[in-house]
């Protein structure tokens, strides 16, 4: 009996599928591709054309009875669409009485302007088994598994129709772009599915190149591109090792630490920093992630969940053929990226032939702006989002680059600019220069006030861009990239509001090196256009010297200054005005050879006086300078410049009312200058061009100049032999008054000398005499005292003046002798020196005066101390001196530098430590002694008298001021010479240098 129910409903079925598929094709094959309404069944209208695939529900309600099989009452019970635009699938639930449910799929793909059916399928299950002979809890438990069967029929279905689903919009990507659609519908199924996870992920990982990766999450519109360098966690480590060992699957659980520092690695190298906190501090704050992984051949599947869910096997099964069916999904994205690769490739090699084709087309350097607004085309065609371009020629000597630039104007007109500026005005030209100099590219994000800083720099050279090009925002977060591809002269860059991708820098790097075949041809055509420049020039100066040679008399200077202005305006020069002038005096008057307003016809010769106008005043100081100049006249100035010439020197101007401005473009020679008049910016060239043309007529000058010479020699002769006459008088006169003077002057000087040694030795000696006769004329009334006191008989006071008469006896004895030692410093500060040199070893005889005099010190105070350090050079040898003078001159200097230490010491701290440092040295030509201290060096106003007679800055009484000019004066006498050193506060180092003779 079943196998006869099972064979009726097998043929109602397939009776029923090509009735139904006949009226699904009837129903999609119409010209407007929207699902008509059946005239006996309740159908969507929903349109085909719906942008995502989505269910909608249609009951076809009951079919009653198919050809055939009269009796079967068949009814649909439900009726779903997907559809997408270009493919359609219909799946049906069909309830046939008593025995099944059966569902129906048909799958359709439009093409060739009309819905195919590409295939269908059927399934069937059982509700309900009759039998005889079983039992009522046989049944229940047939029942009991056929319900089971059941839910795992339709989990299977459901799943298979997920499956379907990622199939049908797999076949219908037309972009690789669209395999975004794809991961997100994987994600949408899972999730109807009831899968428990929080993303999906598709990713290629690879330990050199970091990982890269697409993830689906709920909420996310489209999925999350991610590129991150590796890192040393599990999450990588476990993929790379099963990859290693050819694991196709597996699971794992991330602990909370391993997620956390794997999460937040993300969080710092990727687009994931963006996402909200609540969802960031959700993943990191996780109790583990749970993680399936499916390997294959091209990407890697990744399912997982931040609960800490563990999956079933079954779940791991349903993942698994997840994973294999967006294996062939990315297995299409592969060919139509290759696909799109290959197209860009030939449409970006049709722009460079363009852009070729372009530089070959170059006929003058001029063209240079048309072959970059062809760059500027071809990668606007390209779709790079580019807000302009151009190309700079860097000059690595001035730090300037030469820039030309296409852009668009606010109606989308192209917009060529051209201009020079300098590259260290801002830092995103300081940086493409540094990177042009090293032959690498450059990258740059101007942002917020960077941004314009960078409009505001640029905008006061001489490269302005128009203001609709600037395209600045006022929203703190706008701002602009900036991308230099490098080449030999400079780069090809460009502007763009969003970050230059790598696709795109390499785009821009190879149209970089075919524009180096561009400005090949541009160098090129600038030679050869300098070089038939250059003939025009020297052609046009060669007359004007032709023209000089042929002058016969001075007279004719007017008649060559009308050839130099001939030859200047047939080169191109476009003055209002051509002149000369010669500076006739120092005081500023000038004469003037002034062509006409059109600069075809010269006029008489004008006079005028710098003085008088301030125009021409600067004209004069640029002549005394040399140095060519632009004097740009406007307002007052110009008024008063066109008052001056036309009604002082009476040249004529047209319409003068009608001038706002006039350049002055002047270069001078050593008379005069050249200059030109223009109410517009002339080129840099004219300047240089002016200067060739004033050197030359500087010959011309000289020219003119040797003819009036020749034309009044006689008289000039005449007078020049009368003038030096008078002057050699003069000079004769100066020379016997200069010679009388200067025996006065010297006279005087000795006179001075002779004042200044006497009033010293004056000075000096009344000191110690005063203290004598002082002391004197107290013992003598002490003495009467002494007398009336024995007369009184009062001893102990007579004794008493005893006692005082006999300390100033002392004192009287020890002035003496310091007169005596002043006397006997000047005899031998007179003396002949008589002594005759040897041979002396230098080293021994500086050891030897310099323990002399530090054991002298010690001798009368025991309590100075100080410590003395030596370096003598072994290498000097014997050298000829007088002995006993340089060892006066080293006891003297040493003494000083003891006396300097022992004052700082008595004065100091505790930790001070008293040095003397004695060195020689043998140097080119003679011998060095150095004599240093520690101690706190010479006041500095004192240094230029301390080699000065009777100069000392010791007490009264403890110097004679002539140690050091005694010094002084062998040293000279020996041929030498003492250098001083001074550090106030630090000490002072006497350097004495002798000729060095063995």
């Amino acid at each position: 009996m079943q196998a006869i129910h099972e064979h009726l409903l097998m043929g109602a079925h397939s009776l029923y599928l090509k009735q139904v598929v006949g009226k699904y094709s009837s129903l999609l094959n119409t010209d407007d591709k929207r699902i008509q309404r059946p005239a006996t069944n309740s159908f969507s209208d929903k349109e085909l054309d719906e942008p995502e695939p989505k269910p909608i529900s249609a009951g076809f309600g009951s079919w009653s009875g198919v050809a055939g099989f009269p009796e079967i009452d068949i009814r649909t019970v439900s009726n779903q669409v997907f559809f997408n635009g270009t493919a359609a699938v219909f799946i049906d639930e069909i309830k046939l009485p008593d025995f099944s449910s059966i569902q129906l799929t048909s799958f359709f793909e439009y093409g060739d302007s009309r819905w195919q059916n590409s295939y269908s399928y059927e399934s069937k299950f059982f509700n309900r088994t009759e039998t005889n002979g079983i039992s009522e809890k046989g049944t229940d438990v047939q029942i009991d598994d056929l319900q089971k069967s059941l839910a795992e029929k339709e989990r299977e279905i459901a799943i298979e129709k997920s499956l379907e689903k990622i199939r049908v919009r797999t076949n219908t990507m037309r972009k690789s772009i669209e395999l975004l659609d794809v991961i997100n519908i994987i994600s949408e199924q899972l999730a109807q599915l009831g899968f428990i996870f929080d993303n999906v992920t598709f990713g290629i990982n690879s330990q050199d190149e970091g990982f890269r990766f697409w993830m689906a999450a709920a909420g996310q519109a489209t999925p999350l591109y991610i590129h991150v360098p590796y890192k040393n966690n599990p999450a990588p480590n476990r993929v790379i090792e099963a990859q290693k060992n050819g694991v196709k699957s597996f699971t794992d659980f991330l602990s909370s630490e391993e997620n956390r520092e794997w999460v937040q690695h993300l969080i710092d190298h990727s687009e994931l920093v963006h996402y909200p906190e609540k969802v960031k501090h959700y993943i990191l704050s996780s109790p583990g992630y749970v993680r399936a992984t499916f390997i294959l051949d091209k990407i890697n599947l990744y399912v997982g969940n931040y609960k800490g869910v563990h999956y079933s096997e079954n779940d791991i099964k349903v993942f698994e053929r997840f994973a294999r069916v967006f294996d062939q999904s990315y297995t299409r994205f592969l060919d139509l990226k290759h696909a799109e690769e290959q197209a860009s490739e030939a449409k970006v090699e049709a722009s460079l032939e363009r852009v070729r084709a372009a530089a070959m087309a170059m006929h003058k350097s001029d063209d240079m702006t048309t072959a970059v607004a062809v760059v500027f085309e071809e990668l606007d065609k390209l779709q790079l989002g580019l807000i302009r371009c151009g190309i700079g020629i860097i000059d690595a000597e001035t730090k300037s680059v030469e820039v030309y630039t296409t852009t668009r104007s606010e109606s989308g007109i192209a917009v060529h600019v051209t201009g020079n500026e300098s590259m260290s005005i801002h830092p995103l030209l300081l940086g493409a220069f540094h990177a042009f100099t090293r032959h690498e590219d450059f990258e740059y994000e101007l942002t917020a006030e960077d941004l314009h800083d960078y409009y505001d720099a640029t905008a006061q050279t001489n490269f302005r861009l128009p203001d609709s090009a600037l395209n600045l925002s006022e929203s703190p977060e706008a701002g602009q990239y900036y991308f230099m591809a490098a080449f030999q002269a400079g780069g090809l860059y460009a502007f763009s509001e969003s970050k230059f991708t790598e696709a795109s820098k390499v785009v821009l790097k190879r149209f970089a090196g075919v524009f180096t075949l561009t400005y090949s041809r541009f160098i090129d055509l600038q030679k050869a256009e300098a070089q038939a420049r250059e003939a025009q020039i020297e052609a046009a100066l060669e007359r004007v010297r032709s023209r000089t040679l042929a002058m016969q008399r001075s007279g004719e200077l007017p008649d060559t200054a009308a050839v130099l202005f001939r030859q200047l305006i047939n080169l191109g020069i476009a003055p209002n005005r051509l002149y000369i002038g010669i500076i006739t005096d120092e005081t500023g008057h000038m004469e003037f050879w002034i062509t006409d307003e059109d600069g075809s016809k010269v006029s008489t010769m004008f006079a005028g006086e710098a003085t008088k106008n301030a125009s021409l005043m600067k004209i004069f100081e640029g002549w005394r300078r040399q140095k060519c100049q632009v004097i740009d006249m406007r307002g007052d100035e110009l008024t008063e410049y066109f008052h001056y010439l036309g009604e002082e020197l009476h040249v004529s101007f047209k319409d003068i009312v009608s001038h706002t401005r006039r350049i002055h473009y002047l270069a001078y020679f050593s008379k005069g200058f050249i200059g030109l008049a223009s109410p517009e910016e002339q080129p840099d060239s004219t300047l240089k061009l002016l200067e060739r043309f004033a050197y030359v007529f500087n010959l011309t000058f000289t020219r003119f100049n040797d003819l009036k010479v020749a034309e009044a020699h006689a008289i000039q002769a005449a007078e020049d032999l009368i003038k030096l006459q008078t002057e050699k008088k003069r000079a004769e006169d100066a020379l016997i008054e200069l010679r009388a003077t200067q025996k006065q002057l010297i006279q005087s000087e000795k006179m001075a000398s002779l004042g200044e040694l006497t009033a010293g030795i004056a000075h000096e000696i009344q000191n110690p005499l005063n203290f004598v006769n002082n002391f004197s004329e107290v013992n003598k009334e002490m003495l009467a005292e002494l007398k009336e006191e024995i007369d009184r008989g009062d001893l102990e006071t007579a004794r008493l003046i005893a006692e005082d008469l006999i300390a100033n006896e002392e004192k009287i004895n020890h002035h003496g002798k310091r007169a005596d030692a002043i006397v006997k410093g000047m005899l031998e500060h007179s003396r002949s020196g008589a002594s005759e040199k040897q041979l002396t070893d230098i080293n021994a005889l500086t050891d030897e005066y310099t323990r002399l005099c530090y054991h002298g010190l010690r001798a009368k105070n025991k309590s100075f101390n100080c410590q003395i350090k030596t370096e003598y050079d072994d290498s000097i040898g014997m050298i000829e001196i007088i002995p006993k003078d340089i060892g006066r001159v080293i006891l003297n200097i040493v003494s000083n530098a003891f006396h300097a230490v022992s004052e700082k010491k008595r004065e100091a701290l505790e930790q001070y430590e008293p040095i003397v440092t004695v060195e020689t040295k043998k140097t080119e030509g003679g011998v060095r002694i150095s004599i240093k201290d520690n101690g706190a060096g010479i006041n500095e106003r004192n240094i230029d008298k301390i080699f000065q007679p009777f100069f000392t800055t010791k007490p009264t009484g403890q110097g004679t001021g002539l140690g050091l000019s005694l010094s002084y004066d062998i040293i000279k006498a020996h041929g030498g010479e003492v250098k001083v050193d001074n550090r106030p506060g630090e000490g002072v180092e006497f350097a004495i240098f002798i000729p060095f003779q063995t």
